[in-house]
């Protein structure tokens, strides 16, 4: 047991027991020394009379101080704490969130085995009161058990769960559902343990400012060995030839491929005419490690061998071998193998050769004149008309039409410029986006930020706040000068004289605040956000913080404006919708793919049969694209296939900076002031039902009384 204070500020009061003291100096007197005579049988007596005066004196002043602190004493409220807690301080309980890397690169050497028993050993530290969660991560974090306090179940699942999976990494995106866990318990300790083989291409340093929860710590377990050497196929292409329509293929390129070598937009396969069969197959080769790469490299299409070479790469370097292919039919698969090494998974690249279904784009436009478009509808439309590969569709209605339109016709929609968005309109979207659709959003020159915000609700990623000021002059502008050409919309510009976005002017801007779930590619000269993005369901957002006319900005008018919206188009086209006639498709493992509605079942790679669920918006969408691989289709339009690839920035084994990730990811701010406060209102009321229960004022004003008491008989009998 320990002495507590309910109220500690009245502790202040009792320096008010110096005023006594202060007044007993001040007032004090010396006594004069008079000589008389015929006094020395006095002296004595005298002597003994002043001693105990003063000694009263004395007596008096201690009571009068101890009256004063004791009375400070009482308005504070004492009362004896139990101790328990500072007993077991050295062994309280924590709450722990164990997050075990499953992407592909775990696959290499025994990183996996490694990673389970270094997960083990963390399970087997934990105390009894401890609380656990367990979760595997690659592109997203998967919840394997959640937070709480039994653990005899967690080995088990450990062993069962945790296998290396087809993904690539993001550790944000991790931490963030670890996080997500540990803020159900009310525990002060909180840790994350992160095992991974900790890569670069996981962590994008520029990717948003997003921490931790305030206390909440971070163990990174590193896994991964000093052995880095693999190769993969990092894409395949049929180039364009002159006066030949020819195959659009899949192709993905590591983000360390040199500038030029980046990836190539998913597309559709075009038409095979008479002339155009016969095309070159671009095959990129990445090495990614140390030491020279010797294997061979073979082409199948159709399930036949149809070329193979040897091929040497140096350390760090790329090559392209071209093959000289004859298609036979209008829908060809094709499959690239190359030479075994540590990594065999993505030694595999698929594609198909088919024909071209356009791409259906729905714009919604605003106009302010019943019988003219609007800029932004006319710019877009205007834009978006001139690709033939593969064609681009678009159609112009107001948002009212949407009650009559069916969205999920359509692969991409477009809000051109709608500063409100209807309440059925809303509802029709959203379920569109969260069934697997995709919506690019734009503003309007004359937003208001609130009515913007309400109306489009959770299909913006964030909240716009407001626009700055339409009066300034021309000659001030933002620039777009941090971009993240690692984000597919973006990296087919990174390499030099792929277009230069620094050039585009922005007059106005609006600033924008993302959610936890949003990320933002692309940021304004002073750091706001210009372009955001967030997964909603099935589907995805795509917010561009500007115009697509020329009120705020010349971006409608620059060289880039162009291939921009292409790819934008075909990232999200691509991300949800498998045309319906026979078109060829590349997806990463992972991603959702819309089917024909007839279609009951896919074939997988291993040749299992799985069932294809129906959407919320009844529409056919097939999620379990978890291999790399043909996926093989039959609908009454005949069978069609599909490609899925690994996302072959995995293949990278160069290491982040650990320091770097930590510094950036974990919360300097120990408990956050809410926290804090709450902390503060709990004690003080657990305090005060304690000094409730206790007697302990009371006796301290008995005691008071009784000096109180004591001081006025002592005072009456000593002499001033």
């Amino acid at each position: 047991m320990d002495l507590a204070f309910l109220n500690l500020t009245f502790l202040f009061g009792a320096l008010g027991a110096a005023v006594p003291l202060v007044l007993h100096l001040v007032r004090r007197q010396r006594a004069g020394i008079h000589v008389f005579s015929m006094v020395r049988f006095l002296i004595s007596s005298q002597r003994a009379i002043v001693r105990q005066q003063r000694f009263r004196r004395l007596l008096l002043l201690l009571l009068r101080m101890a009256a004063c602190a004791l009375l400070a004493v009482l308005f504070a409220r004492p009362f004896l704490r139990d101790q328990d807690e500072t007993v077991f301080a050295g062994t309280q309980p924590e709450a722990v969130a164990i997050l075990v890397d499953t992407s592909y690169s775990m696959g290499f050497g025994n990183r996996i085995a490694l990673a389970k028993r270094r997960a083990a050993e963390i399970l087997n530290e934990l105390q009894t009161g401890d609380q656990a969660a367990l979760l595997t991560f690659a592109v997203q974090a998967r919840v394997i058990r959640e937070l709480g306090s039994s653990h005899s179940e967690l080995h088990a699942l450990l062993d069962a769960e945790v296998n290396a999976t087809f993904q690539a990494t993001d550790y944000v995106e991790a931490l963030r559902a670890a996080d997500d866990q540990l803020s159900g318990s009310d525990f002060d300790r909180r840790t994350v343990y992160l095992v991974s083989d900790y890569k670069q291409s996981g962590w994008n340093p520029r990717s948003g400012g997003w921490k931790l929860s305030p206390g909440v710590q971070l163990r990174m377990i590193d896994v991964g060995d000093a052995q880095d050497d693999n190769s993969a196929v990092t894409g395949v292409e049929i180039p364009t030839v002159a006066g030949v329509e020819s195959s659009a293929a899949a192709s993905v390129e590591s983000s360390a491929a040199p500038a030029g070598e980046g990836r190539t937009p998913a597309g559709e396969g075009r038409v095979l005419s008479a002339d155009g069969r016969t095309l070159d197959v671009a095959v990129r080769i990445r090495n990614f490690g140390q030491t020279p790469f010797r294997e061979e490299v073979t082409l199948r299409v159709n399930g036949i061998e149809t070329g193979k070479r040897r091929v040497d790469i140096p350390p760090h370097s790329g090559r392209v071998e071209i093959f000289r292919q004859t298609f036979g039919s209008a829908t060809n698969t094709g499959e690239v193998m190359l030479g075994e090494d540590g990594l065999p998974v993505d030694n595999r690249f698929y594609f198909t050769v088919n024909a071209p279904t356009p791409v259906r784009v729905l714009c919604l436009e605003e106009r302010t004149r019943p019988n003219r478009p609007s800029e932004a509808a006319y710019y877009l439309s205007q834009a978006l008309s001139l690709r033939r590969d593969p064609p681009v569709v678009v159609d112009v209605r107001s948002p009212d039409a949407l009650t009559e339109v069916d969205p999920s016709e359509y692969d991409v929609v477009i809000s051109a410029n709608l500063s409100v968005l209807p309440r059925a309109a809303k509802d029709r979207l959203t379920g569109y986006v969260r069934s697997g659709g995709s919506l690019i959003i734009a503003l309007n020159p004359a937003v208001s930020s609130g009515i913007f915000n309400s109306s489009f609700g959770e299909l913006l990623p964030g909240r716009i706040a407001s626009p700055s000021s339409p009066d300034g002059p021309r000659d001030r502008y933002r620039l777009l000068t941090d971009v993240n050409y690692q984000h597919p919309v973006f990296q087919p510009f990174s390499g030099p004289r792929h277009g230069d976005f620094g050039t585009v002017r922005f007059y106005r801007t609006a600033r924008f605040e993302p959610d936890s779930s949003a990320s933002v590619p692309a940021r304004f000269d002073d750091g706001a956000a210009a372009v955001a993005e967030k997964p909603l369901g099935n589907g995805r957002t795509f917010l561009v913080l500007s115009t697509f006319d020329l009120a705020w900005t010349d971006f409608p008018i620059r060289e880039v404006f162009v291939p921009f919206l292409y790819e934008s188009i075909d990232y999200l086209a691509l991300r949800g919708t498998m045309h319906e006639r026979g078109a060829g498709l590349y997806r990463l493992a992972g991603e959702a793919v819309r089917l024909p509605d007839d279609v009951q079942h896919v074939v997988l790679p291993s040749g299992e049969q799985v069932p294809v669920g129906t959407s919320r918006s009844g529409r056919k969408l097939f999620t379990q694209t978890r291999q790399p691989g043909l996926y093989r289709v039959q609908s009454e339009g005949g069978q069609q296939t599909f490609a899925v690839n690994l996302d072959t920035r995995e293949s990278d084994f160069t290491r982040m900076d650990a320091e770097a990730f930590a510094a950036a990811l974990i919360n300097p701010v120990a408990v956050s002031p809410e926290s804090r406060e709450t902390e503060s209102l709990a004690r003080f009321v657990r305090d005060a039902e304690v000094e409730r229960r206790q007697g302990l004022w009371w006796i301290l004003g008995f005691t008071l009384i009784a000096l109180m008491l004591g001081e006025t008989l002592l005072a009456n009998r000593t002499h001033r």
